[in-house]
């Protein structure tokens, strides 16, 4: 999990060096990685993270919302079930 921190760290620094500091929305590339990232958070934690926690591991231009709708309707025929812990 400390190797998948630090790469998912190593391209949000490499991302916000190359932009306007992630202020603009992300083009088909970004939002592809942003997924990814998402993704890969999701996975690999332990525990349960809420919108937050995922924005603060994203590069600052990810729509977290529509990353966790895309990854919801990706998985619903796949016998996985993302939702919002209480």
């Amino acid at each position: 999990q400390e190797a998948l921190a630090q790469e998912l760290a190593e391209m949000t620094e490499t991302q916000d060096l190359a932009g306007d500091g992630g202020a603009s929305a992300p083009n088909a590339r970004e939002m592809a990685e942003h997924l990814r990232m998402a993704e890969a958070l999701l996975f690999a934690a332990a525990e349960p993270l809420d919108e937050e926690a995922i924005a603060a591991r994203l590069p600052a231009n990810a729509d977290v919302k529509s990353l966790i709708e895309i990854l919801r309707a990706q998985y619903e025929n796949r016998g996985v079930n993302l939702s919002i812990a209480a």
